[in-house]
């Protein structure tokens, strides 16, 4: 599986002397043959100056009549890759012109009619679905007579033949002719082109027809991401393409908190060295990976407005990825913006307002239920008592029978008495709890409504457009401002993005991309997934609420820490490009990619410890810059053979600086900034402490990298594609600096050959075979360099220790992908079937090992050593179930099945967190072996001491009874404790996937957006450790009432004993077993939109183009059989729910779009 040396310089001759061939052989052939596809984009551009731009970018001599420079003819086109002769019909269409080719001359002519005659020749074109098809040129052969279908799909044309053959063509059909006799209407059926059909999809460093694809590549545009209004781009994917997992861990403010991946999990996550998320590729530069910490946890992918996005482009296997080499191993996003169309500037206003809030709260026993469930469980509390001089346990039965035992922490018999003595004050019960009478403590307060609150979301954006056929420009501006669901989360960002084309000359063109970003969240968490500010579960709810002290107390911890995190992003891409010859195009750009973060944390006294205020206050700044040049080549032979190479070099340079200090004991809380006056040391009990502190940190690295590409294609029928990049690190050692990374795809187009044309119902079909292998690099720049640290000081000199030891041999994470694909249309693209096999192999993964003996006080050494697969199969189903003029239905599902495997480890071992042949992430939990029904079911053990001894719970004071429930003790030691927990269950969902219907009425559309998951295993810890005694005498997240307790032996129930509902009787009412993992699905309504565009007739006079109303909702319903609150913020790494994170709201939206 891994390249033997020599193969890097054999398979870069391969590819060079491929290049160098193709270059030298198509010119003549060039030179006799059109250019295959061209793009053309304009904007209320005059006919005739769209014609001779397509003139000089095609190979056709395109000849029209005076008329049509005169007549004042324009349109407005955008096409991307299409023939000459589809982009002219689409430029035609409207006017009174019609077109013939004739070698390689297209002549443009107005169709003419007969005036001395009397007759006429009428008809109808239609489509295959009976809808009249409007534009369509009709033409009588052999003559220039003819004329354009209208509205109704109608035509007439004046003509003294009484019989003939009608010429009929049109944008998207296959040309048709048909007879006529004069007198009778004539009705034509055109038929999709399905050969030239297929949209053009955005790929590594080019663009391609999706039906001349060879990897997997799943693209969803524009308008499938409109009407919901959010901060970043990650959750607008949820449930819409296969193979891309999005799951939403943390609704707070800002998008951080989804996770995402392409086909499973490829790495070990590890912070700094690969934290599995895929690149980001935006209009062609990588983004950086910007580390959490660095950016206080707001989300680096919340500086795109998703309103500015054209296209998003999600490259799963390794031949379609692989030119991104080193960083591809996780699969490659790309996104592409919005950019300005030739012709009449367009202005657009879009704004929308939102309203948020939190769906549910859980299942509670507030106020007097509160205390007598705790009351109750403290009642029955039961430890043991430990007597060193005989070595024996005693479990109390009585009041007496614990009397007189030692004063703390010595068996207790009811928490109130405990053994008789009085308890210490640290252990003593709440007033709450036993002052009953007291209206202080007489309440039912819900804290959740106190810390939740009604959000809100105001988004809005400008935006213009327009330009001519030397310059085309689109500048936008957009604000987006969001109040969290829990009360002081917020999110605020500013936008701004300039895309800017120039023609120069005729072969040289230039482009410039800039968008600027300033992000500002409020959050003191500064982990991506961010959780809640204060946990409700730990608030009494018999206190008092609003307006009192308890409600200051219990919200203190949100309320009074002061956070500031901000970030401003700056992106620039500028560019040129340069035809030699036609098809040959050489292509220069440089980027930079800028972030400045800073975080700012203050906390009170009394939120701290220490008694002491405190400051953390962070500085970062990260910068990406790039530097491609591109020599591409198109050309075609004959029309038959069809190639497309590829050529460059990229050079990348990154920059990480960073300062973050701390300081405690400031003079008030109501001082937030460290000043000089602030105290440097303290004294504590004779020990100097520091309370300030200075870390400074910067980075660099750089990656050189060549690439090549050859694709190729007969009649679009046989496809081969092949790749290459070579990749060069500074973060390796010197020896392992550089890597190749290679692919190959296949595909056969079987639907084009002869013995399919007679199944009638097959539109199109292909299969797909592609191999690749794509990398890794680590994030961390000096990983493999190793790095030291301070140590302990010798005659007043700082001493220094390794932090991390050096290895000269750690390299690349590296992945090879095999792919097998099926492509179907259907009864004329009605259908679209998209089938796909995969399996990843992920090899050389990093991870620490120990370091043999004591060496330079370092234990642990960073080593490619571990491995993983990912199996899996993927479809996607579009189907356009009703299709008539007025009314249209459209489908789209998609599902996808990965099997995620840990394959190997140093040395063949497991980790602490992972075990070999068992998927990446599982549920570690205790093996519940039910409940004890008679004394000979306990097991017993011998001590050191030769005393027998029954299974106990941490030590020797909780010891196993009937009534109590077995735990598997896997390590044999006699002892429950952290040791016996095991691998129960993957934590990894079977299936996920998304179901969208779109329904049309005219100007009305209905949008809905399904997400899915299936047989995800989690546990409800929220729920199911609710009645275990830890002594917080919080609110009982269940029915206490009706709990299912065991009361005498032969009873079958949830719970065991009252008895021991202590803490420190592990699995028992601490909801940490596996009996309780479920079996977990559910259906989401992810979104629903229902828009309307105003008839034009409404608004004309206000020179509008469109106006378009909407309302929209997000997480409006879940049917699911989890016995938690939401399944989906479920921890996707442990799979279970502690219920401390940030839930997803309920979101309803009315937006407006204006275009001028």
């Amino acid at each position: 599986m891994r390249p033997r040396k020599g193969t890097r310089c054999l398979l870069a001759g391969i590819a060079l002397s491929t290049l160098a061939l193709g270059i030298a052989l198509p010119e003549t052939a060039q030179a006799q043959t059109p250019a295959q596809t061209i793009s053309v984009s304009f904007k209320d551009k005059e006919v005739a100056s769209i014609l001779d731009f397509i003139a000089s970018h095609s190979g056709y001599k395109i000849v029209y009549e005076p008329e049509v420079r005169t007549g004042g003819y324009k349109a407005t086109v955008s096409f991307d890759e299409v023939s000459a002769e589809k982009a002219i019909e689409g430029i035609l269409k409207g006017t009174p012109f019609i077109y013939a080719i004739e070698g390689r001359t297209i002549r443009i002519f107005r169709p003419q009619q007969q005036s001395s005659v009397k007759t006429q020749i009428t008809g109808l074109v239609k489509d295959q679905n009976g809808i009249p098809v409007m534009g369509a040129s009709v033409r009588i052969q052999g003559t220039r007579l003819g004329a354009q279908t209208n509205a109704q799909g109608q035509f007439s044309i004046n003509t003294d033949k009484g019989t003939g053959k009608l010429l009929v063509s049109c944008v998207g059909y296959t040309e048709a002719t048909a007879p006529f006799t004069q007198g009778t209407p004539t009705v034509v059926t055109l038929k999709e082109d399905v050969k030239n059909l297929g949209s053009v999809t955005v790929i590594a460093y080019g663009k391609r027809n999706t039906r001349e694809l060879t990897g997997a590549v799943a693209s969803i545009k524009a308008d499938q991401l409109k009407d919901a209004p959010a901060p970043s781009i990650e959750g607008l994917l949820q449930g819409q393409l296969s193979g891309l997992q999005v799951t939403s861990q943390s609704g707070a403010p800002g998008g951080a908190g989804n996770a995402i991946s392409i086909r499973g999990i490829s790495s070990l996550n590890t912070q700094g060295v690969n934290d599995g998320s895929p690149l980001f590729v935006v209009d062609g530069v990588p983004l950086s990976k910007v580390p959490a910490d660095a950016a206080g946890g707001i989300n680096a992918l919340a500086g795109l407005d998703p309103s500015t996005i054209e296209s998003v482009e999600v490259l799963k296997d390794a031949a379609s990825a692989s030119l991104y080499g080193s960083r591809s191993g996780n699969g490659v996003i790309l996104i592409t913006t919005k950019k300005g169309k030739s012709g009449k500037a367009e202005f657009g206003v879009n704004f929308s307002q939102s309203i948020s809030f939190l769906p549910a709260t859980p299942l509670q026993m507030r106020g007097h239920g509160e205390r007598r469930a705790h009351l109750m469980l403290a009642r029955a509390q039961r430890i043991g008592h430990y007597d060193w001089r005989t070595n024996r346990v005693t479990v109390p039965n009585s009041y007496a029978n614990s009397y007189g035992w030692e004063p703390s922490n010595d068996g207790a018999y009811d928490f109130f008495w405990a053994n008789g003595n009085v308890l210490p004050r640290e252990q003593q019960p709440p007033a709450s709890i036993q002052d009953s009478l007291n209206t202080f403590y007489n309440n039912n307060t819900n804290w959740w409504k106190y810390i939740f609150q009604v959000g809100r979301v105001t988004n809005g954006d400008v935006y213009a457009s327009g330009g001519n056929e030397n310059v085309r420009y689109l500048i936008s501006g957009g604000v987006y401002d969001e109040r969290g669901i829990q009360i002081n989360s917020g999110f605020r960002r500013a936008t701004f993005l300039s895309n800017l084309d120039l023609r120069l000359a005729p072969k040289l063109n230039a482009f410039t991309r800039l968008n600027l970003a300033y992000n500002n969240q409020d959050a003191a968490d500064g982990s991506r997934a961010q959780g809640l500010g204060v946990d409700p579960k730990e608030a009494p709810t018999i206190f008092p609420g609003r307006g009192t002290q308890a409600e200051q107390a219990a919200l203190q911890k949100i309320r009074d820490v002061k956070a500031r995190n901000s970030m401003f992003n700056a992106r620039l891409s500028i560019g040129a490009d340069y035809e030699f010859i036609r098809g040959l195009k050489f292509n220069t750009s440089a980027s930079a990619d800028t972030y400045f973060a800073q975080n700012h944390i203050f906390k009170p006294t009394y939120l701290n410890y220490n008694n002491l205020s405190s400051v953390e206050a962070s500085r970062s700044m990260m910068a990406m810059i790039q530097w491609e040049n591109l020599l591409s080549y198109r050309f075609n032979i004959r029309n038959l053979h069809n190639f497309d190479l590829l050529a460059g070099m990229t050079y990348t340079y990154d920059l990480l600086e960073k300062i973050e200090g701390r300081a405690q004991g400031g003079p008030t809380n109501r001082i937030h900034e460290i000043g000089e006056g602030w105290p440097k040391t303290r004294t504590v009990e004779g020990m100097v402490e520091s309370l300030q502190s200075l870390v400074t940190d910067r980075q660099e690295q750089a990656m050189l990298s060549y690439l090549g590409r050859v694709a190729y294609n007969y009649k679009r029928r046989y496809m081969l594609d092949a790749s290459i990049r070579f990749d060069g690190s500074s973060v390796f050692g010197k020896d392992v600096r550089w890597a190749p990374f290679p692919s190959l795809g296949l595909a056969w187009a079987f639907s084009e050959e002869s013995f399919m044309k007679d199944l009638w119902w097959l539109t199109f079909g292909k299969v797909r075979a592609s191999w690749g292998k794509s990398g890794q690099k680590f994030q961390e720049a000096y990983l493999a360099h190793g790095l030291m640290e301070e140590s302990s000081t010798h005659l007043g000199e700082p001493g220094l220790i390794p932090s991390s030891m050096a290895n000269s041999r750690l390299t690349w994470e590296k992945s090879d992908q095999y792919d097998l694909g099926l492509d179907l249309d259907l009864f004329n693209n009605r259908f679209k079937v998209k089938l796909d096999y995969y399996y990843k192999y992920s090899y050389d993964l990093l991870m620490q090992i120990p370091t043999p003996g004591n060496f330079f006080l370092s234990k642990m050494t960073w080593v490619n050593s571990s491995a993983i697969s990912n199996e899996g199969i993927e479809l996607d189903l579009t189907a356009d179930l009703i299709k008539r003029k007025d009314f249209s239905w459209m489908l789209r599902f998609n599902i996808a099945r990965n099997w995620n495997l840990f394959r190997s480890s140093y040395d063949n071992t497991d980790l602490d967190d992972k075990v070999l042949g068992r998927p990446t992430y599982g549920i570690y939990t205790y093996k519940d072996e039910g409940l004890v029904q008679r004394e000979q079911d306990i097991p017993y053990y011998y001590n050191q001491l030769g005393v027998r001894t029954p299974l106990y719970f941490q030590n020797e004071n909780y010891p196993l009874r009937v009534g109590g429930r077995k735990i598997k003790d896997q390590n044999g030691d006699g002892r429950i404790d952290s040791k016996d927990v095991y691998y129960a269950g993957s934590a990894l969902p079977l299936a996920y996937g998304g179901i969208t219907n779109q329904f049309s009425y005219k100007g009305v559309t209905l949008t809905t957006l399904f997400t899915y998951t299936l047989g995800r295993k989690m546990m409800n810890m929220v729920r199911n450790s609710t009645f275990n005694f830890n002594q917080k005498f919080g609110p009982v997240m269940n029915d206490f009432s009706s709990a299912s307790i065991w009361q005498k032996p032969g009873d079958e129930t949830k719970f065991p004993a009252i008895t021991f509902a202590d803490a420190g009787y592990t699995g028992q009412y601490d909801g940490d077993i596996d009996s309780n993992i479920e079996n977990v699905s559910y259906l989401r309504l992810k979104q629903l939109s229902l828009s309307y565009s105003l008839p034009q007739t409404w608004f004309k006079r206000l020179h509008l183009k469109d106006v378009r109303l909407y309302l929209s909702g997000e997480n409006l319903f879940l049917l699911t059989n989890y016995s938690g609150l939401d399944p989906e913020i479920v921890n996707p790494y442990t799979g279970k729910d502690t219920g401390e994170m940030y839930p997803l709201s309920r979101k309803f939206t009315l937006g407006l779009n204006l275009k001028f």
